[in-house]
């Protein structure tokens, strides 16, 4: 039983003292790339749930129910949203403008509050656009059709 990677290497015991005091730096900064990962995932569905529900306001705007609609509609959104906590959404409907936000903290373990200077990342995100009326658009682009076709005689 004398192969080749059977044998033992005797190493130097400062390679296990090396790699322990290596470890302790290496571990967190990898754990801290890993929770930003995290929160960047986070902050990214959460921009994109307030998109979309600032969108659809173009659409419920109208109607009276349109702002309990999509009140409900951000509040199922809040489920999307990865290692945040207790994430909660608001919505305000105006006639001319709707705002979106969304409110949520990511909590760190461990060592990496000292790496990140806090306890909590904050994932919050919202969006704000001024409401579009399609009909009132469409009527204006008919309207134009229609003079365009009488100046050209049709």
């Amino acid at each position: 039983m004398n192969c080749c990677c059977m044998r033992k290497k005797n190493l130097p015991a400062s390679f296990t003292v090396e790699a322990a005091l290596l470890m302790t730096v290496i571990l967190p900064v990898l754990l801290a790339v890993i929770y930003y990962g995290f929160f960047l995932h986070d902050k990214g569905v959460l921009n994109g749930a307030a998109q979309q529900i600032a969108a659809q306001a173009d659409l419920n705007s109208w109607k009276e129910s349109g702002n309990n609609r999509l009140s409900k509609k951000a509040s199922a959104l809040t489920k999307q949203a990865g290692p945040s906590g207790k994430v909660s959404s608001n919505v305000n409907v105006n006639s001319n403008s709707v705002s979106v936000s969304y409110e949520g903290a990511m909590s760190l373990p461990g060592i990496l509050p000292s790496l990140f200077g806090k306890k909590h990342l904050d994932t919050g995100a919202g969006a704000k656009r001024e409401i579009l009326h399609p009909a009132d658009l469409i009527r204006k682009i008919r309207g134009l059709e229609y003079v365009s076709a009488l100046l050209k005689g049709n």
